[in-house]
């Protein structure tokens, strides 16, 4: 007989086990894998499965600069930050959960944004999403972060059509920034000249 400790883990990794396994199998009505996060190997992607973020103290939008998208709005430790076209401009909502969530992160704040230099304060806002969570808003776009973007001054998220829709840098003035990013390079095979 199997003690009840070795029982509730068993229970425990066949129940994850069969979620990631729908999980992985779920695809939106654009062939989009659900589980997947675009550019990220399948076990990094399952390693960023919480569609809920912890809110920060204060968030404080910054501008970070780079060619070809010129100035575009960062969190305070210099990430993009990114808007949905999905989403309705000055709507009071997020159309971004669950699954969206994990790939796209909401910007979130236990207390009122505060304005970075040269962000301007009276384009802030937040939006209470349906976890009880506050998404900072900037001209009336909620924002994201994306899981693939590590480090300051990544924006591999620019331009993606993603999880029914396009996801945009935004500028200080309240812009969409369609530029589209650098070109990235094909993986060079093993052994090729």
């Amino acid at each position: 007989m199997m003690s009840p400790a070795l029982s509730g883990g068993l229970l425990a990794a066949l129940i994850l086990a069969a979620a990631s396994s729908v999980a992985a199998e779920a695809r939106d009505a654009n062939g989009d894998d659900l589980a997947q996060v675009e550019g990220m190997p399948p076990e990094e992607s399952e390693q960023q499965l919480d569609p809920r973020a912890d809110p920060i103290k204060q968030a404080r939008p910054e501008v970070g600069e780079q060619e070809p998208f010129g100035r575009y709005l960062t969190n305070q430790d210099g990430k993009s930050l990114y808007i949905f076209e999905q989403d309705e401009q000055g709507g009071d909502y997020s159309t971004c959960y669950e699954t969206c969530a994990i790939a796209w992160p909401p910007y979130t704040t236990e207390e009122p944004p505060a304005a970075g230099e040269q962000v301007d304060a009276e384009r802030l806002g937040v939006i209470e999403r349906d976890d009880g969570t506050r998404q900072v808003t900037y001209d009336g776009w909620p924002l994201y972060f994306f899981a693939r973007d590590v480090y300051p001054g990544d924006a591999l998220g620019q331009g993606l059509d993603h999880m029914g829709g396009p996801w945009y840098l935004i500028s200080p003035d309240g812009d969409i920034i369609e530029e589209a990013g650098p070109e990235q390079a094909d993986p060079v095979e093993p052994g090729s000249p």
